[in-house]
């Protein structure tokens, strides 16, 4: 279960913009000692804007419809007591144990810290519980945990431009897990719907998937995802990624592992292109294979309109026994690859540690360190060179940087420093608030003898530079943002050309 985890900023050029809430917003206390025992009871009471703290504990079979929006659900459960919403059996409205079904009534819901276990429906209505069941507009998920659900995550409804984050959260054990053979294969750890403008996933892991469910299903117009692990390991799924119908996506720094007993021994499948964009770029991944048999790492449907199919800096690696086609089905005319790398068996080659799941690099692997390909960008621009590297879900994303004359292949990077030394670490401690904003905030550093060379930038939704090169010459700097619009833009601190804190900051 995750539980209090460590949080980052990550410049990903992409956020999630909440209405702002009311001044008079409530905050509302739930827990087994409370006023308010259980989610339900605060369901006809909250309004736009409030936020509901839940208390560590189970909270059993107690689904919720939420009605209001611009609502956070912050869980203050610990590791040794997570606030967990458990169900068993059943759940009688047919969709899930927390459901957001109504666009313009239950838009931008914020959920944080909480775990999702055991959402089920009846096959007669549809054998497709989710965890989160959203039909709203707009979803943040961060630090969140899915567990044996029919879906992790199930988004979908009837309308458009929707934007749906999820980060440092862990997805296991989902799928159908019925007896009706129909609905096998349906039901994913997550799926989200065309009617998504912009999905970003990130910093999050995946594993044993049942009732040959997706890793990741989506039928987004742009789809991002980034630096996570995505892992079958012992379970029974399909496609680790299954790109439904089209889009653009883009997947960077991921380690994607099929297991050894999947069910259609596919890795990445493009199913259809019905989306206005029809682009891929698949840069410096880990792609491993498991299973001894015919596998088909990259497989394509469609026959015509896909536009960019980028595949650079990829390391391909399978077991022994297996009988490996790198790109399978209607392999597109722009296909363009640059420096990957094929390893007919993983196990033998120099990552660090991979028989327990350790796909860094050993000074020894020459055939990736340095033999890497500027990877350029996306038709709309978007840089497509990897900034960080997944370690856990519960742990911060390691910012990469080229550590000899090229960048290395496959998702790490070789032989550079990740961390500043403690010391350091403590010495470059920076604060700014409030946090969120309104027209102005105080950026604190909490050392002096550091401060020469040290500049603050500011990005926002397009990775367009908004506040350029700010001296951070005192221990306090004011910035001003009255002529922002409302959002949630990342900052940089670069000292001495070397970018070396990132972070968030919320104006509203």
């Amino acid at each position: 279960m995750l539980q209090n985890k460590t949080h980052q900023g990550i410049t990903i050029f992409f956020a999630l913009v909440f209405l702002c809430p009311g001044l008079h917003a409530a905050t509302w206390l739930v827990g087994a000692s409370r006023t308010y025992p259980l989610p339900s009871t605060v369901k006809n009471l909250v309004n736009d804007g409030d936020t509901i703290y839940l208390d560590g504990g189970t909270y059993v079979n107690d689904a919720v419809k939420w009605e209001k929006k611009n609502l956070k659900f912050i869980g203050m459960g610990t590791s040794q007591n997570p606030t967990v919403m458990k169900y068993t059996g059943d759940i009688s409205n047919g969709k899930g144990i927390w459901v957001f079904e109504q666009p313009g009534v239950s838009d931008n819901a914020y959920i944080e810290n909480i775990t999702f276990d055991g959402a089920q429906v009846s096959d007669g209505n549809g054998g497709n519980g989710a965890g989160i069941r959203y039909q709203s507009v707009n979803l943040h998920i961060r630090n969140c945990c899915f567990v044996n659900c029919q879906n992790g995550i199930l988004e979908g409804g009837n309308y458009n431009g929707s934007q749906v984050i999820i980060e440092n959260s862990e997805f296991s054990n989902n799928g159908y897990n019925g007896s009706n053979s129909s609905y096998i294969g349906y039901e994913h750890h997550i799926y989200i719907s065309a009617n998504t403008d912009s999905f970003v996933v990130m910093n999050c892991h995946f594993h044993d998937p049942r009732g040959q469910a997706n890793s990741l299903k989506t039928r987004a117009q742009r789809s991002y995802i980034l630096y996570n692990l995505i892992d079958e390991a012992s379970g029974n799924g399909s496609w680790e990624l299954n790109i439904a119908q089209g889009g653009m996506l883009v997947v960077i720094g991921n380690v994607i592992i099929q297991g050894p007993s999947g069910a259609n021994h596919g890795i990445i499948g493009w199913d259809a292109v019905t989306n206005p964009l029809e682009e891929l770029y698949f840069i410096n991944n880990t792609v491993i294979n498991k299973f001894a048999g015919n596998v088909r790492f990259v497989n394509v449907s469609p026959v015509s309109d896909i536009t960019a199919f980028k595949f650079y800096n990829n390391i391909f690696a399978s077991t022994t026994g297996a009988s490996n086609t790198l790109f399978s089905g209607n392999i597109p005319a722009v296909l363009d690859t640059s420096n990957n790398l094929f390893i007919p068996n993983f196990v033998s080659f120099n990552f660090a540690n991979s028989t327990d799941g350790d796909f860094n690099l050993l000074a020894s692997a020459t055939t990736a360190i340095d033999h890497g390909a500027n990877p350029g960008q996306t038709s709309t621009g978007y840089n497509l060179a990897p900034a960080f590297m997944f370690q856990s879900d519960t742990l911060p994303l390691l910012q990469r940087n080229i550590s000899g004359a090229a960048i290395d292949i496959g998702a790490y990077e070789y032989g550079f420093p990740t961390f500043l030394s403690n010391e350091m670490q403590n010495q470059l401690a920076i604060s700014v608030f409030p946090n969120p904003m309104r027209k102005e905030a105080i950026i604190e550093m909490m050392a002096n003898d550091l401060l020469d060379g040290m500049n603050f930038s500011l990005y926002n939704v397009q990775g367009q530079v908004v506040m350029k090169d700010i001296p951070l010459v005192l221990k306090k700097t004011k910035i001003t943002a009255e002529n922002l619009p409302l959002g949630i833009y990342l900052y940089k601190v670069i000292r001495h050309g070397e970018m070396i804190v990132t972070g968030k900051i919320v104006l509203e």
